[in-house]
């Protein structure tokens, strides 16, 4: 430490801040001992009053000369210290003023000598703080009332570690906060912290600035620079517009995006950003808002406030277009939304699939708002594909479940989807030409609703359909002779309502079962009318009638004697309970062969509430989850089905005459057949009072008609949605064995729901097959864009290559299984090689949609169970990725498998 005890004239003095004195205050009371008193060599000026340090008082006096010192000195009480300010030379002062003073000299007010008492466990200051000249200052000036974070057990306080707690003091953050690019701009986005910065000394926010690009990153700097410039827009916001204004796809700019570019720079004090330090920026106000997303307080306060920020600075700038570019901004997926629109109309230049890959690229898509979109696309695959003629109408009710089932539930979350007029238009546009090909189906099947038909279409067997009175007996029979079984009846419950429901019912540690003839689930005929009266009563009690909730209990103990059923009134259960006691107990009654249960949350729905634009889940249909989990935990098998299913009310048209029920009326003498209306007669009608079968009744088969008053939904009709009835078998996951003729379920969705509809494409080109003494090893995905690996001498241009056909009388596929090299790799690998017949099979579905398709789509083509997909892949990359040559990739988090058609024809050389 410098003295001022030296020869000649005294060194200059100057005003020193309170906060210095506060240090050496605070080293004062510290250091113990008999000083009690501190001279520094400083102008006496003070108007800060007495300090504190420890719980001691310190008293600070303007030394003006050598009586006043010795007054001060003789005044002072014993529990106090004392720091004299004073410019007076030595020997004006004498020795008796430092006879009582710390090292018995003046101390020269060294700010950097104070810093190391600031934090806790430090000695000295490092070399690189010393760099930053104005730091000791701004330490000082800016010491936290609780003090800097300790030192953490290093001797030297560094810069990283003092500059970076100074920092976080300046921007309102505890100073103890470990500081990254993501939580500073986050951070300024509060006014309260950029006000505090702003009114930072230009010295230290300048030093700071420079240390925070250097360390933080350019983000920080970034930040720091805006808040600086102006405290009424938040970094982040500025950051969202440079999103656009350097794009990460840097083509051409606009001029109007140059301009733009150049106008920036006022918010950031007159900082020109380069691209690469636009898109780091970039990148980081992405994962800001990420965590914004995530934190639901935030996302619901601050997130929309920091957008239509953004938003308003690229008006500020004079490109307000520049908003539908972004991938964060609301304009931007309006405007993506409306690209989509415009290709389903075929008014864009770029085709369905690719705006919607667009879309689902922007951030609004991670919030669900995306589902209609990817409806109004999967509708668009289905109207593409061929429309196959059945002959029969156990034929029309299977494509309804494997098929029709899909369509209707995509059409129900595109109804009522957007406010937007020109998404909105095509959307209707698009929901007729669905509606077209859906009544078509309808007409046809009701046109096949007389008793001589049925008898054909529906025969024996599970191939087909099966009619409603004989589903006990064809599905709920053959599961009880190896297991116990609950049989779920959910009134009302559609086709597509089931295909809503059965993905979530395997999360209940449930896997799906179908007979093995036609690896599909099974449908059935409801009893007509399609209403719960006639078609429940005859699903219980094996015969077409209608009958009341004690002829459905009969009915089903009849069929399984010991067997129980429970029905709306029996399932209310106890203050704190899931379940009923009467329920559970039969849950876990081995003696109890057959537990039923009617639920009756969709059909009461379709006569009370709007649930046009709205998707059944399990925990809308209470007691179904508690009922899965007991069947899980007791090794039931699960049967869920329904009695019938429901048309949704979608501006719908009254049909004369009043006073009939809702889709159907009997048939009255000299009755006509109206347009939309079918007659249907003979054993499976109940149209009348007996309740026996053997009526006649006028059905409605078109959907957008109605008797009567306006409900949410509608049954006893003639549509397939009606008429209807899904069949879904689960049992628990770790039960392998079923009952014969069933087999655990491929997954059941069309190939349109989840990958585009595509012609058989033609083949491609390829290169001639190199030696494969000359291939270098590679893994994972090291493959040019070319398709050769890294070891290719030249690049070759795509209309150069040619590839030479498949041998004569064989596709690809068989081509590679037939391959010598194909065969040395299923050698090599041994048991842990997928089967000849697994390879091809993935090999051709991958190769009919351009070498792209969804794991559901492979699983379904190879005969597989969704849960089987991941090992079944694993054993088929072991053959297929040669050398480590990715030929069979994963794309989309594992959802999509991508197969490499000229790495194929390489490594296998054909």
């Amino acid at each position: 430490m410098s003295t001022g005890r030296t020869a000649g004239a005294a060194p200059r003095a100057v005003v020193v801040s309170k906060a210095l004195v506060q240090a050496r205050a605070n080293a004062l009371v510290r250091r113990g001992g008999g000083a009690r008193v501190l001279v520094l060599r400083a102008l006496p000026e003070w108007e800060h009053g007495d300090l504190e340090a420890d719980g001691r008082t310190i008293r600070v006096l303007a030394g003006v000369s050598q009586l006043a010192i010795l007054d001060a000195y003789e005044s002072l009480p014993q529990d106090q210290n004392l720091i004299v300010l004073t410019d007076r030379p030595t020997e004006d002062l004498g020795d008796v003023v430092f006879a009582r003073a710390l090292t018995h000299d003046i101390l020269m007010p060294d700010e950097w000598a104070a810093i190391p008492g600031l934090f806790p466990g430090a000695k000295e200051v490092s070399l690189d703080l010393r760099r930053y000249e104005w730091a000791a200052s701004a330490l000082l000036d800016h010491e936290p009332p609780g003090g800097w974070p300790a030192a953490s057990g290093k001797i030297a306080v560094s810069a990283e570690h003092a500059l970076s707690a100074l920092l976080a003091r300046l921007v309102r953050l505890d100073p103890g906060t470990p500081l990254d690019e993501v939580l500073l701009l986050m951070t300024l986005g509060s006014k309260e912290s950029r006000a505090s910065w702003a009114a930072v000394d230009g010295k230290i926010r300048k030093g700071l600035t420079r240390w925070a690009q250097t360390e933080l990153g350019t983000a920080a700097a970034f930040a720091l620079r805006v808040a600086a410039a102006s405290e009424l827009v938040a970094p982040a916001a500025v950051a969202l517009a440079v999103d656009v204004l350097w794009p990460e796809e840097d083509g051409a700019a606009a001029q109007e995006q140059v301009a733009a570019r150049a106008r920036v720079e006022k918010y950031l004090g007159g900082y020109a950003l380069s691209a690469a330090e636009a898109r780091a920026v970039v990148q980081v106000a992405h994962t800001a808002v990420l965590r914004l997303s995530l934190d639901d307080h935030r996302a619901a306060r601050d997130l929309p406030v920091l957008l239509e920020m953004a938003q308003a600075l690229l008006g500020d700038l004079r490109w307000p277009a520049g908003a539908e570019r972004s991938t964060v901004l609301p304009a931007g997926y309006a405007a993506r939304a409306r690209h989509l629109a415009a290709a389903l109309e075929g008014t864009a230049s770029a085709p369905v699939e690719a705006a919607l890959a667009d879309l689902l690229a922007h951030r609004d898509a991670e919030n669900g708002r995306a589902e209609a979109p990817r409806m109004a696309v999967r509708l668009h695959r289905w109207l593409a594909t061929k429309e196959v003629a059945t002959d029969s109408l156990g034929a029309d009710l299977r494509r309804q479940m494997d098929d029709g089932a899909w369509v209707d539930a995509a059409l129900g979350v595109v109804w009522s989807a957007s406010d937007d007029p020109e998404v909105r238009d095509a959307y209707r546009r698009l929901i007729e030409n669905v509606r077209t090909r859906r009544r078509a189906r309808d007409e046809l099947a009701a046109r096949r609703l007389d008793e001589t038909d049925v008898e054909l279409a529906l025969g024996a067997g599970l191939t087909g359909a099966v009619p409603v009175e004989r589903l006990l007996r064809a599905v709920v029979a053959p599961w009880r002779a190896t297991n116990r079984v609950l049989l779920v009846v959910l009134d009302g419950m559609s086709a597509a309502i089931a295909a809503d429901l059965a993905d979530e019912v395997t999360r209940y540690r449930l896997a799906e079962w179908v007979p093995t003839t036609s690896r599909r689930r099974v449908p059935a005929l409801a009893a007509l009318p399609s209403s719960t009266g006639v078609s429940r009563t005859s699903l219980f009690t094996g015969q077409v009638r209608s009958g009341d909730g004690a002829v459905e209990k009969a009915g089903l103990a009849k069929s399984f004697p010991g067997s129980v059923l429970f029905h709306k009134g029996d399932l209310r259960a106890e203050g704190g309970a899931r379940l009923p006691e009467p329920v559970i107990t039969a849950m876990g009654n081995t003696k109890v062969p057959v537990v039923g249960v009617v639920i009756n949350a969709i059909d009461d729905a379709t006569h009370k509430n709007d649930t046009s634009a709205e998707s059944w889940t399990i925990a809308r249909l209470a007691p179904l989850a508690a009922l899965l989990e007991l069947a899980a935990l007791h090794g039931r098998a699960v049967v869920l089905t329904s009695d019938h299913g429901h048309v949704v009310e979608r501006a719908t048209v009254n049909a004369p005459p009043t006073g009939a029920e809702s889709r159907w009326r009997p048939m009255a003498n000299g009755t006509a057949v109206g347009p939309g209306e079918v007659m249907v007669s003979g054993r499976r009608v109940v149209a009348g009072d007996d309740g026996e079968a053997g009526d006649q009744a006028i059905l409605l088969w078109r959907d957008d008609l109605r008797h009567g008053r306006v409900q949410a939904g509608y049954h006893g009709g003639a549509s397939l949605a009606e008429i209807t009835i899904p069949a879904l078998v689960f049992q628990g996951v770790s039960r392998t064995d079923g009952p014969e003729g069933w087999s655990m379920a491929p997954p059941q969705v069309p190939v349109w729901w989840n990958d585009p509809v595509t012609e058989p494409s033609q083949p491609k080109s390829a290169v001639k097959p190199k030696s494969r003494a000359t291939r270098k090893r590679v893994t994972g995905d090291a493959v040019h864009a070319n398709g050769l690996g890294q070891d290719a001498l030249f690049e070759v241009a795509p209309d150069a290559i040619h590839i030479p056909p498949a041998r004569a009388g064989e596709d690809l596929a068989t081509a590679v299984l037939s391959s010598p090299v194909y065969v040395e790799e299923r050698r090599i690998a041994g048991k842990a090689a997928a089967d000849d017949a697994i390879v091809g099979a993935m090999l051709r579905a991958l190769l009919e949609r351009d070498g792209r398709a969804h794991r559901d789509t492979l699983a379904a083509a190879v005969g597989i169970a969704a849960a089987e997909i991941a090992g079944v892949l694993a054993a088929v990359r072991r053959v297929l990725n040669v050398d480590g040559y990715a030929v069979l990739a994963t794309d989309d988090g594992g959802e999509t498998v991508r197969l490499d058609e000229l790495l194929l024809r390489d490594q296998f050389e054909v």
